[in-house]
């Protein structure tokens, strides 16, 4: 088969094997956007629900967020019948006399995420778009609104970093006391050892690898020249980085979900793609490809896409449960991050060299992000010990601080406070006696990271504390716990949250659930989930979660063990496992 008549080829069968696989992808990504333009080209319209920011910034966002694909692909000469709708739009959306104006920016706005897009568009291509002075007097006046103004203090700094980068670029004005300012505060969330936190000690995530490497590798490649020891340090740190996080990859390239902001998909292998364009070999060229060609293999064969072919809000499947309150229907095409290597050209090594594997270690301790990955195969499990999302963005604590995390499992996310509602999979709930309302880790008081397992501490509510220390057996793990409380509670410890119907809508039967005094595995063929009380005396059940409550599986049962505890210090242990086939 010749490569045109593979991009006849619907786009879960894209092989994705070279760049002109990947470029194809990336027009099948987009030609469902085709249409939906707003007034002046400065918007689009994928949908009717709504994040905080309102409907004008979404319509904007939807249309920036697109950049982050075309950017890279005109900067190699692609992608010309998209050029002159982006450019008009761009050019009308920052001219204050024009109908399709977006708007000063203002504090905390989500316009100045979206300049990203822009000023790396910009840094990547802006020559392609031929503006008139005075509509570059507009795009850099509008641009530059974003001096001064309080950002959260996060990864956000990042986006001015990239405009004054832009402006550098193209000669124009620049404010270098805002560059410096932001630079030194990004620099203070550097932990060592290749990790940073988004702007919180105890938030390690996927803003690490896509958010403060990927920008601070595009600042590096365009300011090699200009701030040459800047660039120097952010290529060393990602080249540090990258070794640890191959380890939240199975080998076919699927990542472990985990943290916030999910939605963002095939986003997971950016990182890899900026360091192809940096020029940072890391890791061997084969592996950086594997990453992010695997990664969106992965994706593109999952129901991500809606009935139209647009990209949804969800993970696995379309779901606005698991969502943050800034997901409107353009957030998930920051996903196309992952395009960045699409500005190198095919001879580029990235490109020329053959996929390769990774050769890692089963259990790797990553002590910067507080957490262990254990791994085979087609499965990566995640154990944090000490991550905490101190703002309120939907279900934090279900995205950060169960006890495990699964490529193949998820995890879920509550719609309610009884067991079913609450799919408390992979993580102790309590409850007072008889009350079923069920409630889990919200913080910590101490945690402590080991080579082998991890402990942590914390009161689920108020008179009872939990101890418990994970140790890691993949597939396996061991639950030892030490509960202290002031009065009667129910305990509910979970397991893996199993599909209960495979691919294809066959349903598992009774006879592939096996029950012991004290266990329960759900033994089925797409996958086994298991808890078995190790000491104490547990009750098992096999939970069925309320649907869309995982991010993978629509449907799900969480074996789980459930104890009544009187007043008083309980000990006991569980086992639990989550295997799925290999293949």
């Amino acid at each position: 088969m010749n490569d045109m008549a593979r991009f006849d080829l619907p786009i879960h069968q894209n092989p994705l094997r070279t760049r002109r696989d990947v470029e194809q992808a990336l027009l099948q990504l987009m030609e469902p956007v085709k249409g939906r333009f707003t007034a002046g080209n400065a918007g689009l319209k994928l949908g009717t629900y709504a994040a905080h920011y309102g409907e004008a910034s979404a319509r904007m966002e939807a249309f920036s967020r697109m950049l982050w694909g075309l950017g890279p692909l005109w900067a190699a000469g692609g992608g010309e019948e998209w050029l002159p709708l982006f450019r008009s739009g761009l050019v009308n959306g920052v001219d204050p006399e024009h109908p399709a104006y977006w708007g000063r920016p203002f504090d905390c706005d989500q316009k100045v995420v979206e300049m990203a897009a822009i000023a790396t568009t910009l840094m990547l291509c802006g020559a392609r778009m031929s503006f008139t002075h005075r509509e570059a007097e507009n795009l850099h006046a509008w641009l530059a609104g974003a001096d001064g103004l309080r950002l959260p203090q996060n990864n956000w700094l990042f986006f001015r970093v990239l405009v004054q980068a832009a402006f550098r670029r193209l000669g124009w004005d620049w404010n270098e006391k805002q560059l410096t300012e932001d630079l030194k505060k990004l620099d203070g969330w550097y932990l060592g050892e290749g990790w940073y936190c988004d702007g919180e000690p105890t938030q390690m995530d996927y803003y690490i690898p896509f958010g403060m490497h990927y920008y601070g590798l595009i600042y590096a490649w365009a300011m090699g020249r200009d701030d040459p020891e800047r660039a120097r340090i952010f290529k060393e740190r990602a080249a540090r980085f990258a070794p640890d996080f191959l380890y939240w990859f199975e080998d076919g390239g699927r990542a472990a979900p985990f943290g916030r902001s999910q939605t963002y998909r095939f986003a997971q292998g950016a990182f890899f793609s900026a360091l192809a364009l940096a020029g940072v070999e890391a890791v061997p060229w084969g592996v950086m490809k594997s990453r992010v060609l695997g990664n969106l293999r992965d994706w593109l064969a999952q129901p991500i896409l809606d009935s139209g072919g647009l990209l949804s809000v969800g993970y696995g499947y379309p779901s606005l449960f698991m969502s943050e309150q800034y997901n409107a229907p353009g957030s998930p095409y920051w996903a196309l991050k992952a395009f960045l290597c699409l500005a190198l050209p095919e001879n580029h090594p990235f490109w020329t060299a053959a996929e390769a594997v990774p050769q890692l270690e089963p259990l790797h301790a990553i002590p910067p992000a507080r957490m262990l990955a254990a791994r085979g195969r087609t499965q990566v499990q995640i154990f944090p010990a000490g991550q905490h999302c101190v703002n309120e963005l939907g279900n934090c604590a279900a995205k950060y601080e169960k006890l495990v995390y699964s490529s193949r499992f998820g995890f879920s996310v509550p719609r309610g406070d009884s067991l079913e509602q609450g799919a408390f999979d992979c993580c102790l709930a309590v409850s007072e006696t008889g009350k079923n309302c069920w409630r889990v880790q919200r913080g910590f008081e101490n945690f402590r990271l080991e080579r082998d397992r991890y402990w942590r501490k914390f009161s689920p509510l108020p008179g009872v504390t939990v101890e418990v220390t994970v140790i890691p057996d993949f597939p396996s793990h061991r639950r030892e716990y030490v509960i202290v409380t002031d009065r009667s509670i129910d305990a509910a410890d979970g397991g893996f949250a199993l599909p209960v119907e495979n691919g294809d809508g066959t349903p598992y039967s009774p006879d592939m659930v096996e029950w012991e005094p004290h266990g329960v595995t759900a033994r089925f063929p797409w996958g086994i989930s298991a808890i078995r009380c190790l000491s104490g005396e547990g009750e098992p059940a096999l939970v069925q979660a309320w649907p869309n409550t995982n991010l993978l599986h629509p449907l799900t049962c969480i074996p789980t063990l459930r104890l009544s505890l009187p007043p008083g210090v309980h000990r006991f242990a569980t086992l639990v496992m989550g295997a799925v086939p290999e293949h």
